[in-house]
């Protein structure tokens, strides 16, 4: 079995530092957007929040303008209130442990995903990381949505859709399995609604292992 597991939300609590992030982006760019709170979620990628936030000024100069101050926001504060959920590393290795190989497929900037990675010493239990962003430069690849990502990263890893599962929080998770024909586990403690439609909900860390390992 392979097991993509979405990052933000999913394995940790990064709301509050991407937040702070993002309210720096945008007031270094001097724009107004008085509906952020009660708008933004964590999870989806710059682009599509960008689309959200501002859609009668969207383009991708302001995506990418926002890209760039987000990062340097970001990348450079060390990740002060980003903190794991609690047993949500000891369910990945027991799922390892059970046989699966264990991937992040994330939204989230790779050189971030790396960083917040060695933070949390994750290097050595997961097997690969994705993120969207990952070959951004290479014109045959380029930035890559949840759902392109995914099978990206299937096709890296020679997984199938049938020995693949995605665990994650909100329905751009569920969106990418499903257009891959995956299967998919939602997680309650993260940024979703609840109004999502993964395969199965799994309530608490511990409830994923079982889940998992009797597919």
């Amino acid at each position: 079995m392979n097991v993509f597991f979405d990052l933000d939300g999913t394995l940790a609590d990064t709301d509050a530092d991407i937040r702070l992030a993002w309210k720096a982006a945008i007031a270094d760019l001097s724009l107004d957007c008085p509906q952020f709170d009660s708008v933004f979620v964590a999870g989806p990628s710059i682009d599509e929040m960008t689309r959200t936030l501002f859609p009668e000024l969207y383009s991708e100069k302001l995506v990418s303008s926002i890209r760039e101050r987000y990062a340097a926001h970001y990348d450079n504060d060390g990740f002060p209130s980003t903190k794991e959920y609690p047993g949500m590393i000891d369910a990945v290795r027991a799922i390892k442990a059970g046989g699966a190989r264990v991937f992040i497929a994330t939204n989230k900037r790779y050189r971030g995903t790396l960083k917040m990675a060695e933070k949390f010493g994750w290097n050595a239990l997961f097997d690969g990381m994705f993120s969207g962003d990952m070959h951004m430069d290479d014109p045959a690849i380029g930035k890559m949505n949840k759902t392109a990502l995914l099978r990206f990263a299937m096709a890296e890893t020679g997984s199938t859709p049938e020995d693949s599962v995605m665990v994650g929080d909100t329905e751009n998770d569920f969106r990418a399995a499903r257009e891959n024909g995956v299967k998919s586990i939602g997680v309650k403690w993260g940024y979703g609604t609840g109004s999502e439609s993964p395969g199965r909900w799994v309530d608490s860390p511990a409830d994923l292992a079982p889940a998992l390992l009797a597919q």
